[in-house]
C-alpha cells in the first residue's frame, strides 16, 4: 500500500472532558492521522486552520462565539478541500441535517462511542487516500492527455503562428506532440476554401465540416513530401507551416510554390473544391512566424483583384526589404518579464539578446529609429500600468527626442539598459508599497470594526475587494502574524483599555470589544493575559493607590 504523510484534524468542542475524551480513546495513528489539534469554538478553529490547514475538521454545532453551522460555512468557502464532520446530540439532529448545504460529509452522534469514532477514521483515511490517488493517477491522466493530443497539437501550431512562444519552447513542445518543424528558413501559407465550390461538390450545409476534413487530408498527404511542414485550421483557413534547410530564398520559394500549387491542384482535381492561398514572407526561425502569418492573410486579400484558385506570393505584390528589423512579441514578452520578475542580470541578458538580434552592416543609426521608439514604447506602457512616469524617474521631458542624442548603437544600448533597471526597482517598490498598503487599509478597518461580533477574515477580504486567501498571505507575510492573532491582539488591548480608565462592567465591555458571550470573554482573555478581567482591573486600581 501506498504511504501518505500523516493527515490533520481539528476537534472542535467547548467542552474539554469531550475533546479529551475523544482524543484518548482512539489511536489516531492506526487511521495515519496525527494526535488532534484542539478548539474551544468556531474562531479558534479558523485561527488553528489558517496557520495549518488539516484534512479534517469534527466539530460541535453548540459552542461560544462561532458554532459549528457557522464554522462549517467559513470552512466550505475558504477551505473547500477540508472534510467536516459535525458531532451532534439527538436534539441537535435537525441542526446536523441542515449542515449538509456546508460541505458537512457525515455526522457523529453524542455520546460518542470509541467503535463509531474508528469507523468514522476509517472512512475519513479511505476517502483523503482516494482524493490523493486521483490527483496522482498518472494512468488516468495519460489517457486523458492521449485523447486530448489532437486539440492540444492543433492550439499549439496556432500559437506558434500567432506569437507569443519563444524558439526554445517551441521546440520542446514540437517534440512532445510530434510535430516536425525543424529547418534553417520558414515560411507559412494561408488558405482559404470557396464557398460556391464546397456546395457544387456536395459539401454545403451540414456537411461543410466533412469538406474541410477532406481538404485537410490531401493537403497533409502532399505536405509529408515537404522536408518539414505542417498544415491545420484557424479561423477557417487552412494554414500551412512549411520549414526547409534550404537558405536561397529564391530556390525556397519555388520550392514553396510548387507544393502548394500540388495541393491546390489535388484539391481541385479530386474534391472538386477550388482554394486560394496566400504565401507569407521568409523567416529564418521557427519563433519568428507571426510576421510570416499576417503577410500570408494579406497576401489572400487580394484575391478580390487576382482572381480566386490561385498562389499569391506577398513580396510580388509588397516588395519588402530583407534587413527589415522587428520588435516582435516574444522579445517584447522577455523584455517585460526580466523587468517585472527578474534581476538587473536577467534584464542586461534580455537587452542583449534584443540588441545582438537586429545589428545590420549595411543599416544607418537613422535606420533603427522606429525598433527603438517600439521598445521605449513598451516600456512606458509597463510603467504606466504601475503608475511610474518614466520621464520623470529619468528626469526627461521628451523620451523620444532623448533617443535623437545618441550617435552609436552601444550608447542607446546602455541608455535603454538605465530605464530597465530603473523601472525594475520602481515596479518593485510600487508591488511592495501595494501589499503594504492593502495591510495598513485592513489594520484600519479592524481597528474601527474590531466591536462586530461577525468580523471575519471572509468579511474584511470582501470589504477589500480581494480573496481570503491572498489578505491572510498578506498578514502572514507583511506582519508575521495571523489576521485573527491580530484581531484578537486589537480586541484584549482595546478591553484592557476601558478595564483601566473606565468603571463599565466586565460584560458591558466583553460587548464592546466584539465578544458577545462574557463567560468566553473571560476565560479568552484569562488565556491571553494570565489573569481575569476582574483580576487585571484590580491589579490597576492597586497600582493607582499604592
Amino acid at each position: 500500500m501506498e504511504e501518505y504523510p500523516m493527515f490533520k484534524l481539528i476537534l472542535v468542542d467547548d467542552e474539554e472532558e469531550v475533546r479529551k475524551g475523544i482524543i484518548k480513546r482512539i489511536d489516531w495513528a492506526s487511521f495515519g492521522f496525527d494526535v488532534p489539534l484542539e478548539a474551544e469554538n468556531g474562531r479558534e478553529a479558523l485561527e488553528l486552520i489558517e496557520e495549518n490547514v488539516p484534512d479534517v475538521v469534527i466539530t460541535d454545532i453548540t459552542m461560544p462565539i462561532m458554532d459549528g453551522l457557522e464554522l462549517s460555512s467559513v470552512i466550505s468557502r475558504t477551505y473547500p478541500s477540508v472534510k467536516i464532520v459535525i458531532l451532534t446530540g439527538f436534539d441537535e439532529f435537525k441542526f446536523a441535517q441542515q449542515a449538509i448545504r456546508y460541505g458537512v460529509i457525515d455526522y457523529i452522534l453524542k455520546p460518542v462511542i470509541p467503535d463509531n469514532i474508528n469507523e468514522l477514521m476509517a472512512k475519513l483515511r479511505k476517502m483523503i487516500e482516494e482524493d490523493i490517488a486521483q490527483k496522482e493517477d498518472i494512468n488516468r491522466l495519460r489517457s486523458h492527455y492521449i485523447k486530448s493530443l489532437p486539440i492540444l497539437r492543433e492550439k499549439f501550431l496556432i500559437q506558434i503562428v500567432t506569437g507569443g512562444l519563444s524558439s526554445m519552447e517551441i521546440d520542446r513542445r514540437s517534440k512532445l506532440y510530434g510535430v516536425n518543424l525543424k529547418g534553417d528558413t520558414f515560411m507559412v501559407a494561408a488558405a482559404s476554401i470557396d464557398a460556391e465550390s464546397m456546395e457544387k461538390s456536395g459539401y454545403g450545409g451540414d456537411d461543410s465540416e466533412l469538406g474541410k476534413f477532406a481538404v485537410l487530408n490531401v493537403s497533409k498527404e502532399i505536405i509529408d513530401k515537404f522536408p518539414c511542414g505542417e498544415a491545420f485550421f484557424h479561423d477557417d483557413n487552412l494554414v500551412f507551416i512549411l520549414g526547409s534547410d534550404e537558405k536561397d530564398k529564391n530556390r525556397l520559394v519555388t520550392n514553396t510554390i510548387s507544393v502548394l500549387e500540388e495541393v491546390r491542384f489535388n484539391i481541385e482535381k479530386y474534391l472538386k473544391i477550388n482554394i486560394s492561398i496566400g504565401l507569407g514572407s521568409m523567416s529564418d526561425s521557427i519563433g519568428k512566424l507571426k510576421e510570416s502569418y499576417k503577410n500570408a492573410l494579406s497576401a489572400l486579400e487580394y484575391k478580390r483583384l487576382i482572381g480566386t484558385n490561385k498562389i499569391i506570393y506577398i513580396e510580388d505584390l509588397e516588395p519588402r526589404s530583407t534587413d527589415d528589423i522587428i520588435f516582435d512579441e516574444e522579445k517584447e514578452n522577455k523584455l517585460i518579464s526580466s523587468i517585472k520578475f527578474g534581476s538587473e542580470a536577467d534584464i542586461l541578458a534580455a537587452i542583449r539578446d534584443i540588441f545582438g538580434d537586429i545589428v545590420r552592416p549595411n543599416l544607418s543609426l537613422h535606420d533603427y529609429q522606429l525598433y527603438f521608439l517600439e521598445i521605449v514604447a513598451t516600456l512606458s506602457r509597463l510603467g504606466r500600468k504601475f503608475q511610474v512616469d518614466i520621464g520623470q524617474m529619468l528626469g526627461i521631458s521628451n523620451i523620444n527626442a532623448e533617443i535623437q542624442r545618441y550617435t552609436t548603437l552601444e550608447e542607446i544600448k546602455e541608455w535603454i539598459e538605465k530605464i530597465c533597471i530603473e523601472l525594475n526597482k520602481a515596479i518593485s517598490n510600487r508591488m511592495q508599497t501595494k501589499t503594504q498598503l492593502l495591510l495598513e487599509k485592513a489594520k484600519d478597518y479592524i481597528n474601527k470594526n474590531y466591536s462586530d461580533d461577525t468580523l471575519s477574515l471572509q468579511k474584511l477580504a470582501d470589504h477589500l475587494y480581494i480573496s481570503a486567501c491572498y489578505l491572510s498571505m498578506i498578514f502572514k507575510k507583511e506582519a508575521g502574524e495571523t489576521f485573527l492573532k491580530y484581531l484578537v491582539r486589537v480586541r484584549i488591548d482595546a478591553a484592557k483599555e476601558l478595564l483601566r480608565n473606565t468603571d463599565l462592567r466586565t460584560a458591558e465591555i466583553a460587548e464592546r470589544v466584539g465578544y458577545p458571550d462574557i463567560n468566553y470573554f473571560s476565560f479568552f482573555f484569562k488565556k491571553n493575559v494570565g489573569m481575569s478581567p476582574r483580576e487585571y482591573r484590580n491589579s490597576f486600581k492597586e497600582l493607582k493607590e499604592s
